[in-house]
C-alpha cells in the first residue's frame, strides 16, 4: 500500500478544523478521507507548533483549546435544557 503524502498546509488546516471550527475529528476524516489517528497527531503537532510561537504574557494555544472545547460542552448542555424548558412550558400553559 502506497503512503499517501500532505502538505504542510492542508495538515494545518485540518488541525484547524478540528481546534478552532470545533468539527469533530470523525467528520473531518470522512471529509477530508484521512485516518482519524493521524488527525489527532496533526493536532497535536499544531497546538506544539503554536506553544512555540507564544508572546509572553499571552494565554497558550493549548489552554485556549480546552477552554473552547469545554465551553462548547456548555453550550450544547444550555441548548439542551433550553429545549426541555420550552417543552415544559408548553405542556403546562395547554389546558386540556
Amino acid at each position: 500500500m502506497k503512503k499517501r503524502r500532505y502538505t504542510a498546509e492542508f495538515k494545518k488546516e485540518a488541525a484547524k478544523m478540528i481546534i478552532i471550527d470545533g468539527t469533530p475529528v470523525k467528520e473531518v476524516s470522512e471529509q477530508l478521507g484521512v485516518p482519524e489517528g493521524v488527525l489527532y497527531s496533526w493536532k497535536q503537532k499544531h497546538l506544539v507548533e503554536l506553544e512555540e510561537n507564544v508572546p509572553e504574557g499571552s494565554q497558550s494555544p493549548k489552554a485556549m483549546a480546552e477552554e473552547l472545547a469545554q465551553l462548547r460542552k456548555e453550550l450544547a448542555k444550555q441548548k439542551r435544557m433550553n429545549e426541555i424548558l420550552k417543552k415544559t412550558v408548553g405542556f403546562f400553559s395547554n389546558p386540556e
